[in-house]
């Protein structure tokens, strides 16, 4: 298969299954050598935040000399964008490799088990799995698809696990109270496995608390163990400081723009302190900022053009929507001219 083909027959698995267990990807992973037990993960979920995040962390960590993998969804120009290593999109030659061996991993399956089959998410999850180690990157930052117990990534024992926020979104998947939401997503939340989180609502709080009692877990939390005291726009960006037990750091520059985004960076840095610490890695202060500085993320408030001014963002549930109109009336006194589009399966 060439480049085309490979996206398409990655195109061609069923979006969604019927059971909601890891049964199907561990059984891939396994005939691909089960490359999730190698080397050292970062685990990030959230219903919004989550990619900014995950971007950040890979930056700051790349900044300090370690190779890192960075996995997220959903792409915004390219497939290729989907696994990246030191944010270099997976090369098109690498993906078409990538593939045949996963499709020869699925046909020595079905010999055994002819109705074998995965989701187009599974096979995805397990082809960056199986890049990463081949790559022999010195950690993954791997980001939930949706939820967090029942995802494909939820498959390694990471060595720092990330919750940035808890909000209503894929209701249908996850429950329709924060409550059910929470649980899905402190599922990832793993035995003495440190977890670092957003300032969460009181029901997800009494579910994360509740989680980390059960996995004796420590958890880092914003606003009560590390904070951001200090804010302001700066360009089409942000300067802030960042404080801990440690003390403080200032001068940190950021170019993105919305309130929540100081959330979403001070969790980078909190993670990346705690990674470090537990892999003892050397982390200069001045790496953090230099990871910060290049931490730009398409579709998040992105400025495309100054004459005419316009900006995109890729807000996709009321919580997300919220944050967006704070940041515009934020960024701009004038009336601005807003295009949205919804998916109909939206109650909003």
């Amino acid at each position: 298969m060439d480049y085309t083909e490979s996206v398409a027959y990655i195109h061609s698995f069923p979006r969604l299954a019927k059971t909601g267990d890891h049964q199907r990807i561990l059984t891939l992973l396994h005939a691909l050598g089960d490359p999730q037990k190698r080397g050292h993960y970062i685990h990030v979920t959230g219903t919004n935040g989550k990619g900014s995040a995950a971007n950040a962390i890979a930056h700051i960590l790349e900044a300090s000399g370690l190779s890192v993998g960075l996995y997220t969804s959903p792409f915004i120009m390219r497939f290729n964008e989907r696994m990246m290593i030191d944010h270099q999109p997976i090369p098109d030659a690498e993906l078409v490799k990538a593939v045949a061996v996963g499709q020869q991993a699925l046909t020595q399956l079905r010999q055994a088990t002819p109705d074998f089959g995965v989701t187009e998410f599974e096979f995805i999850t397990a082809l960056a799995f199986w890049y990463f180690d081949q790559k022999q990157v010195d950690l993954a930052v791997i980001e939930v698809g949706i939820g967090g117990d029942t995802d494909s990534t939820n498959v390694i024992t990471p060595v720092v696990s990330v919750l940035t926020e808890v909000a209503l979104d894929h209701q249908k998947l996850l429950g329709d109270t924060i409550t059910a939401i929470a649980t899905h997503k402190a599922g990832i939340i793993k035995p003495h496995v440190p977890v670092v989180t957003g300032n969460l609502v009181p029901d997800a709080d009494a579910v994360v608390a509740a989680r980390v009692a059960a996995t004796a877990s420590t958890w880092l939390r914003f606003d009560r163990d590390f904070s951001v005291p200090k804010a302001r726009l700066h360009g089409w960006g942000q300067r802030l400081t960042y404080a801990d037990k440690d003390g403080e750091l200032t001068d940190i520059d950021i170019p993105l723009v919305g309130d929540y985004q100081q959330r979403n960076m001070a969790i980078a840095i909190q993670t990346a302190k705690v990674y470090a610490s537990a892999t003892n890695w050397p982390l200069k202060s001045q790496e953090i900022r230099q990871g910060l500085a290049a931490s730009r993320w398409p579709a998040r408030l992105e400025k495309l053009s100054d004459e005419p001014l316009i900006v995109i963002d890729g807000a996709h549930n009321p919580d997300g929507i919220k944050g967006l109109i704070g940041a515009l009336h934020q960024l701009f006194k004038q009336p601005v001219t807003v295009i949205a589009g919804i998916l109909a399966d939206k109650d909003y």
